[in-house]
């Protein structure tokens, strides 16, 4: 009778062997779901590793103390990694190897000793809403065991990538939503020669508008009889704004080049290269404010620490195109 039942367990096992084969080699599951926010909003759930925490299946597998994550070097963008040890999920390590800003991210998921799956989580506009779309895929080559082993964990990926795009909807749409075109980008250098303010209420908007249009006035007359060529678009940068004591100060400015014989009684200075979130403001001057609001709740929503007085960059001469609605006007905040 054992010797039947050897036999059997045998026969059952190079049958499930011989059907392994037959068995599609790679394993791959793709989920998506439409979020009512914008790309850059769904795009940061993805591009943060730290963020995955609060969003994926396989975070809610390991009690508090079961599981610990080490982060690498970065834990956002391309070349950000973690390595995880859990008591129900494993060991291994998951590694961005691509991030296209608002478009997809590409990772590598590596479990120890049993090989390396591909992730790719990618954002596209739908109506007015974005597209999330996981995709994974696993490629078991030759190996039956394998095959079967991503037969039953199919529908468990399928379960988490569920469960992680309802959470990123839910994070995602409760962000707040810009109404102006809001990036973070890397600035130039910019040399120039400015006129300070001095201090003015916050409340005196008639006031603000006098004094850019005497400093401008009276710098591109001096630049003009000096014959120094202005190099770019005007700009004030906001040295002081204390909203407690309704107080600021500016500099109205016109970009020079930094060898440029100014007059005696100006000096170049300089707004050195570096990191900025730019807003491109367009219309009337007067929506300005919601432009400053807008870029002062992104860098409180992205964690970012401001490195300088912000500017603002007035790209359409208002006294070459009268139609206000035509004017732009570009809005930095430089950050660490």
């Amino acid at each position: 009778m054992l010797k039947k039942i050897l036999i059997g367990l045998a026969v059952l096992i190079i049958a499930l062997l011989l059907i392994g084969f037959l068995l599609p080699g790679k394993m791959e599951v793709t989920r998506s779901t439409v979020i009512n926010a914008s790309a850059e909003a769904v795009f940061d759930e993805f591009n943060d590793l730290k963020k995955w925490q609060e969003w994926q299946y396989w975070s809610t597998l390991d009690k508090p103390g079961e599981a610990t994550i080490t982060y690498g070097e970065k834990s956002a963008g391309t070349g950000a990694s973690y390595t995880w040890d859990g008591k129900n999920t494993g060991k291994g390590t998951i590694t961005i190897t691509e991030s296209i800003p608002n478009k997809s991210v590409a990772s590598d998921i590596e479990f120890t000793g049993s090989g390396t799956a591909k992730g790719l989580y990618t954002v596209e506009p739908e109506g007015e809403g974005t597209k999330a779309t996981m995709n994974f895929s696993f490629d078991n080559g030759m190996n039956p065991i394998g095959r079967w082993f991503s037969v039953f964990m199919k529908g468990e990926i399928e379960r988490a990538f569920d469960y992680g795009l309802a959470r990123i909807k839910e994070r995602a749409e409760a962000k707040p939503k810009f109404t102006e075109e809001i990036t973070e980008t890397t600035t130039a250098a910019i040399n120039y020669v400015g006129i300070p303010s001095g201090t003015l209420s916050t409340e005196d908007e008639a006031a603000m508008n006098a004094q850019m249009g005497k400093a401008f006035g009276q710098l591109m007359n001096d630049l003009t009889k000096a014959k120094v060529q202005v190099t770019g678009a005007a700009f004030c940068l906001y040295t002081k704004w204390d909203e407690a004591a309704k107080q600021m100060e500016m500099v109205c400015a016109l970009p020079v080049d930094e060898k440029a014989k100014v007059p005696a009684k100006y000096k170049i200075q300089q707004i050195p290269a570096g990191k900025a979130v730019k807003a491109v403001h367009h219309g009337d001057y007067r929506g300005l404010e919601t432009t400053h609001m807008e870029l002062n709740k992104y860098i409180e929503l992205k964690k970012l620490t401001m490195a300088g007085a912000p500017w603002e960059m007035y790209i359409t001469d208002p006294m070459v195109e009268k139609d206000t609605a035509a004017w732009v006007t570009e809005v930095y905040y430089p950050i660490q």
